[in-house]
């Protein structure tokens, strides 16, 4: 047949020309001037008949049928034997289609078990795909940098009188010093944080809590893209703003911030040099405004001050040797203030035992594997990434367990399928090929029903893990790619091994009635359930177990009253008003007490830290000590209790000069007797700083920090901080009472108004691990769901198989009860095996999980008593229903079954 060319044809529109490049890369050198001039030919057929449109979309998918192997450039056939005017159409695809086809019609046929085993995998992937999201968020944190590999945290440790210091900071001086002794160090960058502010514009006044000041080269060193201003230069000056994008938006709407002033609570007016992007969610730190750190004091003690440092290293150079020189610190720097402050030489203070030493932490492991004094935010931990990491494999387990079984399942009704297509010729590949079809196309199903929960659960599951995902995240070509990588895996996977026995079957025996599916692998399908309740099992005693320590933490007697306790915020606006507005308070009916509580057991709230010493006779100690400022109504409004001395006294001017104790400051001490024994503050070296105070009374330890930490020495000062107030009440009646202070409050000052109880505050605190209880509770009960799935379809099976057997005790008088008790030994055997391999693992896993708590339960036997019990009773009503159905079904169909 005659080529058609382009040439005999001037007057037309040619083929795609890609489409022809593709068939002169693929299509044989003998065979390719016969196949292009037939596709040539009924191409410019049907550009007259159907139009260039149809005629390209034809060409396009002729082209593409040709790419078989009968086609392909390494065959060389016989060109004599080859009928040009009839190719052969591409079997491959028809074999598929076949498949496709058979697939579909069984999977319809089988509704049930179809449905089953597209619910189980769509809940096991749905999890899957919510926690890989999380995980990968996770694992994401800080490494957006550009120089994320080579910026490090400098952070200090040391001891003091037998007792560690870890802080997430380090001395003020030390980043420049670095950046002076070591040719290493491109970049060294601060950042302070000064509290909430009351920011003013105009006639507004807005509490922001995400405030920090840093040095001039911080967008330099982190990867905040500028949207307005000069990276390097918005920060030089004192008194300059750098804002978000978002806090631009909030406070100036779409006009131009740069050159507009915000008034900075106490610190006056600043000018807004900058507007940098939002601070990715993925980021160890989150402010909203950045001010220049030359507009706070930083101080220039390396006991007295501190910042938070961050180092970038020049390429290639070791952070080791940065340790190194920077452990020569100590001589080199501190041994004057070793001097000033402690008031001993440095050989003496380091015989003591004491030390200090710098150490860096590189800045994409500060999210997950730091657990230091003072992080800037509450870091998370790695070994809950290890553990949802090891629940979504499980839960992916459980789901092809489920599978294996509910396939194994149909297995026994499509066995004579099986004989007749041997019969009729088809290889035992060929069959395998047809089941793994049907497996595949099962998983994709159930991808498909997966991607619509996880947009379903999406939003509840941000408010557990507290992200913001969106679907987005998912619906990415990684993400889907991975989802649809995983799911052929899982369904080859998973249907290898129904495939392989399906496709064992001896026709002969199938065709002759007498084929059961063989009971030989009875003991892996056994298997395969007690995995499953080894799992579920396990999760349900890490829920009991979780769920009861968060129960003992908001239970437990805290030490102080948290109940009935208002706070009102940022009276410090006040001024000279303020205690004549805490008078006010004090003579409402529903008020029991009212103090200046800037100082609080729970939530955010102001801390000091102090370097204490202590003079017992000839015993000379130095402590570093967290401290309260509190008035003499604090005591009795949060209900702490004194164990010895008396409280503050508004009447006792020597009171300025007293200290309370707390019982963990007078055990670490060493005092036997504390009342009238006196502590001084170490200072920072400047006139007046150094004071002596009196002990006059100790309180009973309360938990002021949380129950994670063990109660550390806190020290209460007179002199009440006037940021906040807190209001002992007494009241059904609370909208009433807020109303009538608000009204007070406005009549005193135009800045908002804003409050919360100190329960509320108390829980925040716990809100992680609450979150991760509730997480692995959701989790616990979709592996229970998943496991009824598994162990439905077993006891389908089962039932199954011993229908004639069933059958013969009837007649014989056997009792429903007695049926049923039958079918059900063999799965409450199996719970049990389960419960002993669960108990020891959950059970460690679940102690290593309390390690983390300076307070905390014991396992108790009852929580493994309870995880079992719960698992025999869902496995009953799950077995119960084939088991009842079987029981009183008609002894002659039964026996008249083959």
């Amino acid at each position: 047949m005659l080529k058609k060319t382009s040439s005999s044809q001037p007057d037309r529109q040619s083929p795609p020309r890609w489409a022809d490049r593709l068939l002169e890369w693929f299509v044989a050198p003998h065979l390719l001037e016969y196949v292009q001039g037939d596709l040539h030919e009924t191409f410019y057929k049907q550009v007259d008949q159907v139009g260039i449109g149809r005629a390209r979309r034809s060409y396009i998918w002729a082209v593409l049928n040709c790419l078989t192997p009968f086609f392909a450039k390494r065959q060389r056939p016989d060109p004599s034997r080859i009928h040009y005017n009839k190719y052969p159409k591409p079997l491959f695809s028809d074999m598929l289609l076949n498949y496709l086809t058979i697939a579909l019609r069984n999977l319809w046929r089988h509704k049930a078990f179809t449905a089953i085993n597209i619910v189980g995998l769509a809940v096991g992937l749905a999890t899957c795909l919510l926690i890989v999201l999380y995980v990968l968020h996770e694992l994401s944190y800080d490494r957006y940098h550009a120089d994320a590999n080579r910026i490090y945290r400098m952070t200090l440790y040391g001891r003091m009188d037998n007792k560690d210091i870890n802080l997430a900071y380090t001395s003020g001086p030390a980043g420049q010093a670095l950046l002076k002794e070591c040719p290493g160090v491109e970049a060294v960058t601060r950042l302070r944080r000064e509290g909430a502010f009351l920011v003013k514009y105009n006639d507004r006044i807005i509490k922001e809590e995400n405030v920090a000041f840093v040095d001039s080269n911080f967008f330099s060193v982190f990867n905040l893209p500028m949207l307005k201003g000069h990276r390097v230069r918005a920060l030089v000056e004192p008194n300059t703003l750098v804002l978000t994008e978002t806090m631009a938006r909030k406070y100036f709407g779409q006009t131009d911030p740069i050159g507009k002033t915000l008034s900075m609570g106490n610190l006056g007016l600043f000018r807004i040099t900058g507007v940098c992007e939002d601070v990715p969610s993925n980021t160890h730190f989150h402010y909203d405004v950045f001010g220049s750190l030359q507009s706070v004091k930083t101080g220039s003690k390396w006991f007295a001050s501190g910042a938070y440092t961050y180092v970038r290293l020049r390429e290639g150079y070791p952070i080791q040797q940065v340790e190194a020189i920077s452990n020569g610190f100590v001589r080199k720097y501190m041994a004057s203030e070793v001097q000033e402050f402690f008031g001993m030489t440095l050989p003496e203070f380091l015989q003591k035992g004491n030390r200090f030493s710098f150490v860096f932490q590189p800045l994409t492991s500060i999210h997950l594997q730091s657990n230091l004094d003072d992080e800037l935010e509450a870091n998370s931990d790695i070994k809950y990434v290890y553990i949802f990491s090891v629940i979504a494999l499980f839960i992916l387990l459980l789901a092809c367990i489920n599978f294996m079984n509910l396939s194994t399942v149909g297995s026994a009704g499509r066995s004579k399928e099986v004989g007749i297509r041997k019969v009729l010729g088809s290889v035992r590949m060929q069959l395998v090929s047809q089941f793994l079809a049907e497996s595949v196309l099962l998983t994709f199903l159930a991808l498909v029903l997966a991607m619509g929960l996880v947009l379903l659960l999406l939003p509840g599951f941000n408010e557990l893990a507290g992200k913001q995902f969106t679907f987005s995240a998912i619906a990415n070509v990684k993400m889907l790619g991975g989802a649809v990588l995983a799911c052929l895996m899982v369904g080859l996977l998973a249907g290898s091994y129904p495939a392989f026995v399906l496709s064992s079957f001896k026709p002969i025996t199938v065709l002759n009635g007498r084929m059961q599916v063989s009971l030989r692998s009875g003991w892996f399908r056994n298997a395969l359930v007690t995995v499953q309740f080894v799992v579920s099992i396990g999760m349900i005693i890490a829920t009991i177990a979780a769920n009861q320590q968060l129960q003992f933490m908001q239970n437990k007697k805290v030490g102080f009253d948290k109940e009935q306790v208002l706070v009102l915020h940022d009276t410090q606006v006040l001024g000279p008003k303020l205690s004549a507005f805490k008078a006010e308070l004090a003579k409402l009916a529903s008020v029991v007490q009212v103090s200046k509580a800037g100082f609080l057991p729970a939530g955010s709230s102001s801390q000091s830290v102090d370097g204490i010493q202590i003079q017992d006779g000839t015993r000379i100690g130095t402590y570093r000590t967290k401290s309260y400022f509190v008035d003499d109504d604090y005591l009795s409004t949060l209900g702490i209790r004194l164990a010895q001395g008396r409280n503050f006294s508004k009447d006792s001017p020597a009171d300025n000069s007293a200290v309370l104790l707390n019982e963990a400051a007078v055990r670490t001490y060493g005092f036997k007797n504390p009342i009238g024994k006196q502590l001084s503050t170490v200072g920072d070296g400047t006139e007046g700083s150094k004071r002596t105070y009196t002990i006059i009374g100790v309180v009973k330890d309360f938990h002021f920090e949380s129950m994670h930490q063990p109660i550390a020495p806190l020290l209460l000062f007179y002199g009440g901080d006037s940021g906040q107030l807190a209001l002992r009440i007494r009241t059904d009646d609370i909208p009433s009472l807020l109303t009538n202070i608000e009204q007070r409050w406005k009549a005193d000052t135009d800045n908002p108004f804003a409050y919360s109880f100190l329960n509320d505050r108390f829980n925040t605190m716990y809100r992680s691990d609450q979150r991760i209880g509730q997480l692995v509770s959701i989790f616990a009960g979709l592996a229970v769901l998943i496991a009824c799935l598994g162990l439905f379809g077993l006891a389908a099976f089962t039932t199954h198989q011993r229908t004639k057997e069933i059958g013969v005790r009837k007649v014989l008088g056997a009792s429903v009860a007695s049926i049923v008790t039958l079918l059900l030994t063999n799965y409450l055997k199996l719970i049990l095996v389960a419960l002993l391999i669960a108990s020891p693992i959950a059970g460690y896993v679940m102690s290593e999980w309390l390690r983390d708590f300076a307070y905390k339960i014991e396992m108790e036997w009852w929580f493994f008593a309870l995880a079992g019990g719960l698992a025999v009773a869902v496995a009953v009503l799950t077995v119960s229903y084939q088991a009842i159905k079987a029981a009183l079904g008609n002894p002659v169909k039964s026996l008249r079954t083959e």
